[in-house]
């Protein structure tokens, strides 16, 4: 039996585990040469190769107060610039997960955070409130859906 509303999407895709304490310059550094787009520095402070290994539907892992310091939203664009499908933390700076609702981006908190490793499968069921690792079978529960955000990614009856 289907539901008879839109509901949101669940995204699946490779997860990229950057661990704790991944503020904003370690996401976008702030001093980039002229003329260098964001994609190809997104992660860069942390791993040199990630822009050309990540791929479009690719979850990114943080710890907790992931993005801290977060300014505007160019981490957030730069993160969706080279198709990252959605962030997974144990939490996010503020500003992070505010601009991140605003640009589409799902910013979802779960304790567990920190189990997930890179090139784990992730499904991220925002209906559904959870997180899968499909490749260990765990599943954590996400803690900052709400009315909102559920409204954000629900696709419009358009």
């Amino acid at each position: 039996m289907s539901a008879s509303w839109p509901r949101c999407p669940i995204l699946t895709g490779r997860a990229w585990a950057f661990g704790p304490g991944v503020t904003a310059d370690l996401i976008l550094p702030p001093a980039r040469p002229p003329g260098a787009a964001s994609r190809e520095l997104l992660m860069t402070p942390i791993d040199p190769a990630f822009p050309g290994r990540v791929e479009a539907g690719d979850i990114v892992v943080g710890g907790g107060d992931f993005a801290a310091g977060t300014g505007d939203d160019a981490g957030v664009r730069a993160l969706l610039d080279c198709g990252v499908a959605a962030v997974v933390a144990s939490s996010f700076d503020p500003s992070f997960a505010r601009h991140a609702l605003d640009r589409g981006l799902p910013a979802v908190e779960v304790n567990e955070a920190l189990a997930i490793h890179t090139g784990a499968r992730l499904r991220v069921d925002i209906e559904g409130a959870r997180v899968v690792n499909m490749s260990s079978g765990d599943r954590y529960p996400i803690r900052n859906v709400d009315d909102a955000f559920l409204a954000r990614f629900r696709p419009s009856d358009a």
